[in-house]
């Protein structure tokens, strides 16, 4: 098991290596600079790159960077707000996107796992259609549409709650964008926990169980939640680092100061540490929820361990 873990932990540090330096390339290769200002001469532009190190060659930059941020120093912001701190943009944006994030993830996943059992059990009846037809809608349709059609009906129309997020009432002003970036949520965990259910309810020991006259509520409960919920909760994880690195436009919307806004902003401006900073913290995210799984896969399933050493 200690081989397993170590493996995994290397692979993990290789992967966020590789996810900086992707990053570097990527905003080298961006039309423009941070000091795209017309007020601005070459000269002064010139005066600015230097400052700021820019003028280096982008593998001395990344190594500098890599070095920074293992002492927790992503650097300044270049326009969003001029040389503060890059960590402190972070931290006072991260808790706002986690927390709604969450919440939605909290509000699709238990929608999404009745609707998906209830779809399993009337599999060929009309509830089942309708069950399908709705995740289908759910995840088709991008959050932000249905972000646009709230914000419209319940903001503006109706006044139900309020069009921009208030900090003075952050779960009321927050409602809208949790709802939307929920459906998806809904949608997808409703689809997986509908074929994992009907897999297993197809299953010979479910069979067995149900000549024997076992109730369909023991049933639900004792063998069909305990054996889909693993497929299930690797999908639920994965979807909670969507909902932080989709939610830019949803956060736009509805003005939330989250992270995604923060990071549509950033690109906007052409705010180079701000966006290499930001997508650093979705792959971190990604990477942790990722190996938090494959290690909890590794101590309830033994094979996992083997198959691990195999590759």
């Amino acid at each position: 098991m200690t081989k397993y873990i170590i493996k995994k932990l290397v692979i993990a540090v290789v992967t966020l290596f590789l996810v900086v330096f992707i990053l570097f390339l990527l905003m080298e290769l961006m039309p423009g600079s941070p000091f795209n200002d017309p007020k601005l001469s070459d000269d002064q532009k010139q005066v600015m790159m230097q400052a700021y190190g820019l003028d280096k060659p982008v593998l001395t930059r990344f190594f500098i960077y890599v070095k920074n941020i293992l002492h927790g120093d992503f650097g300044v912001s270049y326009n969003l707000a001029t040389d503060v701190p890059v960590a402190e943009l972070i931290k006072t944006r991260l808790p706002i996107s986690m927390i709604i994030g969450a919440a939605a993830l909290v509000l699709g996943s238990i929608a999404g796992l009745v609707l998906g059992f209830f779809a399993a059990f009337k599999k060929g009846k009309i509830w089942d259609l309708i069950c399908r037809i709705i995740s289908v809608i759910s995840i088709s349709v991008p959050a932000y549409i249905f972000a646009i059609l709230f914000s419209y009906y319940l903001g503006f129309r109706l006044k139900a709650l309020p069009l921009l997020y208030d900090f003075r009432s952050p779960v009321l002003s927050s409602l809208m964008a949790v709802i939307a970036l929920s459906i998806f949520v809904m949608g997808v965990v409703m689809r997986y926990t509908r074929d994992e259910s009907i897999t297993v309810l197809n299953s010979d020991y479910v069979l067995f169980a149900r000549s024997q006259g076992i109730s369909k509520s023991t049933l639900l409960f004792k063998y069909v939640m305990r054996n889909s919920f693993m497929p299930i909760i690797t999908v639920i994880t994965m979807l909670l680092v969507g909902l932080l690195t989709g939610s830019m436009v949803t956060e736009s919307i509805f003005a939330v100061p989250g992270i995604g806004f923060l990071l549509s902003s950033a690109v906007s401006a052409n705010d180079y540490n701000v966006v290499i900073a930001l997508s650093f913290v979705f792959a971190l995210i990604y990477v942790i929820a990722r190996l938090a799984l494959d290690i909890l896969y590794g101590i309830i399933d033994p094979r996992v361990r083997v198959s691990g050493r195999a590759n």
